[in-house]
């Protein structure tokens, strides 16, 4: 009996080609597009959940407040934090300070730039434990200049032979010992390392106090806590306490602050406005958008199944009918269809699962460039494969129900129809819904687009196009001759007519800047109000170089004497200006007690993305003693300007490396995870349209096969092609008009939600939610135009000869 239902579920499958083409079209890319979004969610939903009792471990964070308002929110603390943690909170188990920098780390035959190094006290492995192959994890960290690298890099730097003892050179050629080798964190890490260095080497060389001190927030603070601990609010009031208490400058300042604690394993996903975080979040908002958008577009394939089901009973209807009369029962009908759906679920979930693998192996670039994708494991793809067939299965349950319901007397005397009753209402309803997901879908695409070509077409105040950035050279950290060589460099290049001007600075757009200093204030001014003002140290070229807009006073000189420095319009305004050119010539106090006098004010420039308002800036005339970055006006791309410029850097810095940027799109990689949401939103709307219209083809064209003796009537009567046009399209309007009044609201409340998160964000207008609904009306009407002509023109006399 089950082989003769398997052969019959075949032959019906194969037989009724239209029906099951559709439905495997549908079905297979919808599922192809779950596995897609469901694994890049699951990927980014994992980071950091690797650690063995990953779920104490916290990261501290610190916020200052004046008058109750925010003046700093940072993921870093001040570095003698940890050094009083236990006896403020005896609920932390272990305690470590984390400094993280890119360093250009080297041995006599390796070079390499940008590696992950973090400075860590000894109790990182108590806080964070890795699995280590060589070295101990109390004592490898614990003396100065001590390193413990991982097991690739230690491949890289020293093949085959036992890195343990050698020296690893860093930045300006200080020397290190590789204490330990601990195996590879994943890639989907917050904190991201290759290189772990002792925090004792610091005050070793004088760089910070070996007490540590609460001068300013600069280093991460994290924290394992003892097990079973639950209150987590005890501990952030413990250590407010300690905040308040011992941040002596609060008070001068007028200011209070507070600590908390932020769980490590939910960082990834907390997408907070805190700054100095060490890798940008992904925000929650955005992965239960394309979570839900997975499951609507399963949703939509599996509605397609049902409404073409039901349509497609009266093709079966003879057969139900012969096989009733014969004694079957509704259970053995009712199985029949779910063999079926059995059968069509198992070869379109292989489908799906092929197109998956390939898009997102072979042809990654086609579709899903710069996206990791979660590994699918064995149990995983055998979870995937009983859900989805499950699935499928249990939306077949309806209509299979429905359709053995049908009674032999009323089949075999050709009087059964479902135009009307619960079957046409479900069917209408589904459609609606079906309509409601793609309208939805395509007028929030059509929002996230125009965003995020407003943020890209938006005037960020300053010149990207002409700039080419250079990495400063690593290997003069600290040196007392490297403004000289920088300027020595920096005049070669002026000499060819392809360059205009140059500018050394500590950090460059498109980065968070590096220092901050809380305690800014104004000399002589009624404004108390003290917030965090952003500290960058630039020279005189940066203004030519960048184009920036001077509103009032002078810029820097070459030989700029006394303590003098530049402003932003915001931080006019925040030092109690209402005019910002009123800043020009007077005096602001530091927190180091340091007086400056303002000589000039800039336009406001957007240093970083538009996600965040305009910050108050203060520039001082200083060399980057380490790090920083050297950028070039480029007056013309043509012949080989850039092949001129590796020639002079590698003739004044022979020991580093060559690395350049080009600053429109090293500022444009502020946008990726925008971009990769939009252009996510792009693919699936387009499917989203396609499921929907294979289920409107298939459904249009059954509807016509059971019209076809109406429409021959109608015919007869003196009805028009354009009349017969008008009847069969009608329905499908008032559906999509009925979509459109449910989407329309869902659509703008949830841009609206998103565009939250910009500072500068676009207006939504009304075009921008009826376009949605307009195209999905055109793509309708166009589905069905072909089978509506074909069955408006057809002959009557055809339809009507054996009535």
């Amino acid at each position: 009996m089950l082989k003769h239902y398997w052969n019959t579920a075949l032959r019906n499958l194969i037989r009724h080609k239209r029906f099951t083409i559709i439905n495997m079209i549908g079905l297979s890319i919808s599922m192809a597009v779950f596995l897609a979004l469901t694994n890049y969610v699951g990927y980014q939903l994992s980071y950091d959940k690797f650690y063995p009792g990953g779920d104490r471990i916290y990261r501290v964070d610190y916020f200052e407040y004046q008058q109750g308002q925010p003046v700093l929110q940072s993921a870093r603390t001040h570095d003698r934090t940890a050094l009083l943690m236990h006896a403020y909170a005896p609920q932390v188990e272990a305690v470590t300070r984390v400094y993280n920098e890119k360093a250009y780390i080297f041995t006599e035959d390796v070079r390499i730039v940008d590696q992950n190094m973090l400075y860590v006290d000894s109790s990182f492995l108590k806080v964070f434990p890795l699995k280590l192959i060589s070295g101990s994890a109390d004592q490898s960290l614990t003396p100065p200049s001590s390193v413990m690298i991982s097991q690739s890099q230690a491949r890289v730097y020293f093949g085959d032979a036992d890195p343990m003892g050698k020296i690893l050179y860093f930045n300006e050629r200080l020397p290190f010992t590789v204490t330990g080798v601990f195996e590879d964190i994943p890639a989907n890490t917050s904190l991201e390392f290759d290189f772990l260095l002792s925090w004792s080497t610091m005050p070793y060389y004088g760089w910070i106090s070996r007490d540590g001190d609460f001068n300013a927030p600069w280093t991460f603070t994290y924290v394992k806590l003892k097990d079973h601990v639950t209150d987590i609010g005890a501990i952030d009031r413990e250590l407010t306490e300690m905040a308040n208490k011992h941040i002596t400058t609060l008070e001068k300042r007028g200011h209070t602050a507070r600590y908390a604690l932020s769980a490590y394993e939910d960082l990834h996903t907390s997408a907070g406005a805190l700054s100095g975080e060490a890798k940008p979040a992904i925000s929650k908002t955005i992965l239960f958008a394309l979570i839900s958008l997975a499951i609507f577009i399963v949703v939509a394939a599996w509605i397609n199944y049902v409404n073409l089901s039901l349509a497609r009973s009266l093709e079966r209807a003879d057969e139900i009918g012969v096989r009733k009369v014969f004694g079957a029962s509704r259970s053995a009908i009712s199985g029949q269809f779910l063999l079926e759906a059995v059968v069509l679920s198992s070869v379109t979930f292989g489908l799906g699962a092929g197109l998956y693998l390939l898009f997102s192996g072979p042809f990654a670039n086609l579709l899903f460039t710069n996206i990791a994708f979660r590994p699918t494991e064995p149990t995983t793809w055998a979870l995937y494969f009983a859900g989805f067939v499950t699935g499928t299965t249990l939306i077949a349950f309806y209509p299979a129900l429905f359709i053995s319901r049908y009674k032999p007397a009323l089949i075999l005397k050709n009087k059964l129809s479902i135009g009307r009753g619960k079957a046409n209402v479900l069917q209408h309803s589904l459609m609606v819904f079906q309509l409601f997901l793609a309208v939805a879908i395509i007028g929030i695409t059509l929002i996230a687009g125009r965003q995020l070509r407003f943020m890209r077409n938006f005037d960020s105040g300053f010149n990207t196009s002409h700039t080419i950035t250079l990495r400063a050279p690593a290997s003069t950290n600290s040196d007392s001759l490297r403004r000289s060589r920088y300027r020595s460099f920096r005049n070669d290049v002026m000499q060819h007519s392809a360059f205009r001007s140059g500018t050394a600075s500590m950090n460059i757009p498109g980065q968070e800047i590096r220092f901050h200093d809380e305690d800014i204030h104004a000399v002589g001014s009624s404004n108390i109000k003290k917030q965090s003002f952003w500290v960058m140290w630039i020279d005189e070229g940066y203004q030519e170089t960048f184009g920036l807009t001077l509103l009032g006073g002078r810029n820097f000189q070459e030989s700029e004497t006394g303590l003098t420095c530049m402003i932003n319009e915001t931080a006019a305004r925040a030092l109690g200006y209402d005019n910002p050119t009123d800043a020009v010539n007077t005096s602001i106090m530091n927190a180091a007690h340091d007086k400056a006098t303002i000589i000039g004010v800039w336009k406001d420039y957007h240093h970083e993305s538009v996600h965040k308002p305009v910050d108050p800036i203060v520039f001082y005339h200083r060399h980057p003693n380490e790090y920083g970055y050297y950028t070039f006006y480029v007056q013309s791309r043509q012949g080989e300007y850039l092949q001129n410029l590796q020639t002079l850097w590698h003739k004044h810095y022979p020991n580093d490396p060559f690395i350049y940027y080009f600053m429109d799109r090293f500022f444009g990689e502020q946008f990726q995870a925008d971009e990769l949401f939009a252009r996510l939103l792009n693919l699936f709307s387009i499917i989203s349209i396609a499921v929907a219209s294979l289920g409107l083809f298939g459904m249009a064209s059954l509807a016509m096969v059971k019209r076809t003796k109406e429409i021959g009537v109608r015919k007869v009567l003196g009805a028009s092609v354009w009349n017969i046009l008008v009847m069969l399209s009608k329905t499908y309007i008032r559906l999509i008009v009925i979509s459109c009044v449910l989407a329309f609201p869902l659509a703008y409340y949830l841009t609206r939600q998103w565009l939250q998160t910009f500072a500068y964000k676009i207006d939504v207008q009304v075009w921008m939610i009826v376009l949605p609904g307009v195209i999905v009306l055109v793509a309708t009407l166009a589905t069905i135009a072909g089978q509506s002509i074909q069955a408006a023109m057809a002959n009557p006399a055809k339809s009507l000869k054996d009535q």
